[in-house]
């Protein structure tokens, strides 16, 4: 699969990811999926992932730390796919088909974030097991899943 697949899927799944916690938040709030609420408190673009966490691990008092770790992982892979392929040359008179560039990693520019498929792999690993975790807290609260059939 090349990294345009990967990436479509990954931004795909989290945002799934991000509309389960603002529906937990909704549901704590109004018992229900308040429409107004939920699409133009919860969706507004300043409304970040951070913020849905902190909101999400002060209204669940039992959480699972483990699940909110792979949360923030599954955030910081989202923020990989979602930011990282510009290419850095370091040196342009040497630049060959092979040797267009290296993508690095915003969070240490000395290493190079080559591997996507590996971040990929890790992503729907975690994510695997966080969506069920989150719908379960959900269902948990009254919420009900729509089977879309």
């Amino acid at each position: 699969m090349d990294q345009s697949k990967y990436r479509s899927e990954v931004i795909e799944k989290f945002i799934a990811c991000e509309m389960m916690i603002n529906a937990i938040i909704s549901q704590h709030y109004f018992k229900k999926i308040h429409k107004d609420f939920y699409f133009i408190v919860l969706y507004d673009e300043y409304f970040n992932f951070g913020l849905r966490r902190r909101i999400l691990e002060k209204l669940v008092k039992d959480l699972d730390k483990k699940m909110i770790q792979k949360l923030n992982r599954l955030n910081t892979i989202r923020n990989y796919f979602a930011h990282c392929d510009i290419k850095y040359i370091d040196d342009p008179e040497n630049t060959t088909y092979e040797n267009n560039g290296i993508i690095l990693d915003p969070r240490n520019p000395e290493n190079m974030l080559v591997d996507f498929e590996s971040l990929y792999k890790e992503f729907i690993e975690k994510e695997e097991e966080v969506m069920p975790y989150l719908t379960k807290i959900f269902e948990k609260m009254g919420g009900k899943i729509m089977d879309p059939d």
